[in-house]
């Protein structure tokens, strides 16, 4: 029989167990009308044929039976209208439920439109093998059950095709995230390398040179006592400076970090930078939200920061800054403003262009203003979610 174990959906499992029922009930009333008339033994032949042969010549969703359903169904069930109708000479809407499954089951395509003009036209058919003074309303029973039954597959079919995008959807998002779990994963492989070569260089030539400056003091110390201790104290500022390099490039990728949330890293930032320029830099965090972002986005933003303010010092000839996060339900907003010289044209060279890239690579953005005199205002925007 049709598989209505395997069926996706409710409404083909009670089609088919609504057109057993519907059987039944004419086989009933063959029984008790029609049993002591001498075509009985025909009748009854083709009313089991129509109603086993559709539904019982399958049962696998690919086999013949399945795939030609409502085609069997027009066949054996319009022929057993037309022959009952001609032997009883009574109109019987034996029809209507046949085609109403026949409709729910039909395929998308032009078959579809070739079987709803075969059950509009077998009434037809039956009419005549009775006579035409029998024609009612019970004619456009195929037809009209038919329709409903297309009307219900669509439904169907449109219900079934959302599922598959729903489905698909869910399979690229998921698709999207393990993308971007290995796009955060490079990009602090990247910074992590980046890091230790800065490292690398800063400690390399710092020790090369203070080596070199101690054997020179060395030598210097017996006949220039004097000159060996200038020596010692250049070579002394120059460690200490190094040391500043050093702890700025360990500060940025010190795990702590990871343990605070965005404005605490940004107000970091904000507090080393003024207590290294001695500038006058306010940080400020506008709004009660917590706002969620990945680790990725966060040492985003923190270069997008340190970019900032230090353009706004070397380029602008900024003495204020004021740097502001905010938020709302699909951003995060980083403002920096300055009261530098600003500039009349603006022109991304590698430090801008670097902070773009980074930006649009998480589906964000940078907007620079700037007025000759008045400073200059950055603004960088990253998607994210807001936890209230």
């Amino acid at each position: 029989m049709l598989p209505i174990q395997h069926e996706p959906h409710w409404v083909y499992k009670t089609a088919q167990i609504t057109r057993i029922g519907w059987f039944i009930i004419h086989l009933l009333m063959i029984i008790l009308f029609l049993s002591s008339r001498p075509f009985f033994w025909l009748l009854m032949p083709l009313f089991l044929s129509s109603f086993l042969i559709p539904q019982w010549t399958g049962t696998k969703v690919n086999s013949f039976g399945v795939r030609n359903y409502a085609l069997l169904e027009l066949i054996f069930s319009g022929l057993f209208l037309i022959v009952g109708c001609y032997y009883t000479k009574e109109y019987s809407s034996f029809l209507a439920y046949p085609a109403l499954c026949a409709g729910i089951y039909s395929r998308e395509g032009k078959e579809r439109w070739f079987l709803w003009a075969g059950f509009s036209i077998a009434p037809f058919f039956a009419v005549l093998a009775i006579g035409l003074d029998e024609l009612g309303m019970g004619v456009i029973d195929g037809f009209f059950f038919f329709g409903i039954g297309i009307a219900i597959a669509k439904v169907l079919e449109a219900e079934k095709k959302t599922k598959m995008l729903l489905e698909e959807n869910r399979r690229q998002n998921q698709l999207l995230e393990k993308y971007a779990k290995q796009i955060e994963k490079i990009t602090l492989l990247e910074e992590r390398n980046r890091l230790a070569k800065d490292l690398h260089d800063t400690i390399g030539h710092t020790f090369t040179s203070v080596i070199m400056g101690l054997d020179a003091a060395s030598f210097l110390q017996k006949k220039s006592p004097d000159k060996a201790q200038e020596q010692i104290d250049l070579l002394r500022n120059v460690m200490r400076k190094s040391l500043d390099e050093v702890r700025s490039q360990i500060h940025q990728i010190s795990p702590n970090e990871e343990k605070e949330d965005l404005s605490t890293q940004l107000k970091k930032v904000v507090n080393d930078f003024a207590l290294h320029t001695q500038l006058e830099i306010n940080f400020e965090h506008l709004g009660s939200q917590d706002l969620s972002i990945s680790t990725q986005g966060t040492i985003t933003l923190i270069r997008c920061l340190q970019e900032s303010l230090t353009n706004a010092v070397r380029h602008g000839h900024a003495n204020k800054i004021t740097a502001a996060l905010s938020g709302d339900d699909s951003n995060v907003i980083l403002t920096i403003k300055d009261n530098g010289i600003g500039i009349s044209n603006i022109n991304f060279g590698f430090g801008l262009n670097g902070m773009r890239d980074r930006l649009e690579s998480l589906q964000g953005g940078i907007n620079i203003e700037s007025k000759v005199k008045e400073g200059t205002t950055v603004s960088c925007f990253l998607p994210v979610k807001v936890r209230v």
